[in-house]
C-alpha cells in the first residue's frame, strides 16, 4: 500500500510579499531557500522559506486580493512512489486544479523537483512532490513542460 512520505511544504497566500518574508524570518527564523529561487518569476511567484535544517517549508506567494482559500499541503515521496501515486490519483479518477483528470502528464517538472497537484472533492488543494528529478525525467520525458 502507498504511504505519503512527508509533508514537503505548504503555501501561503499573503498580500505583501516583501512583508511577509520579513515577518516570517523575523518570528519564524524562516529565510529563503535559494535552490528555489526560479520559482520566484511569473504572475504566481513563489519564495520558498526554510528553517537552517530544512525540514519546515512554507512557499509564499503574492496574491493582490486574498481570499478565503486555503494553500495546499504537498507531501514528499520518492520517485517510483510518485508515478505510482499518479496511476492511484488517476485510478480514482481525481481532478488537477485546473478540472483534468489526474494522470502522468499532469505532472509537472519544477527543474530540481517533481510534482503533481490536484483536489479533494471539496475544492481543498494538495501537491505530490518528489526531488528524485533525474530519475523522474527519463521515466515521464514531459518534453519541456514546466511548473
Amino acid at each position: 500500500m502507498l504511504t505519503l512520505g512527508k509533508i514537503d511544504h505548504i503555501h501561503i497566500r499573503v498580500t505583501d510579499l516583501l512583508q511577509a518574508q520579513a515577518w516570517y524570518q523575523r518570528v519564524l527564523n524562516l529565510a529563503p531557500d535559494a535552490r528555489y529561487k526560479h520559482l520566484q518569476s511569473g504572475d504566481h511567484g513563489v519564495v520558498m522559506l526554510a528553517n537552517s535544517s530544512g525540514s519546515v517549508r512554507l512557499a509564499i506567494s503574492q496574491e493582490s486580493k486574498l481570499v478565503c482559500e486555503p494553500g495546499s499541503v504537498a507531501f514528499g515521496v520518492s520517485g517510483q512512489d510518485f508515478l505510482e501515486w499518479i496511476d492511484q490519483l488517476a485510478g480514482e479518477r481525481v481532478i488537477t486544479r485546473d478540472g483534468q483528470s489526474v494522470a502522468r502528464d499532469s505532472a509537472r517538472d519544477h527543474q530540481f523537483f517533481f510534482s503533481i497537484s490536484f483536489v479533494d472533492p471539496f475544492g481543498n488543494p494538495f501537491e505530490i512532490v518528489s526531488y528524485d528529478h533525474t530519475w523522474l525525467a527519463g521515466k515521464l520525458k514531459l518534453n519541456g513542460r514546466h511548473g
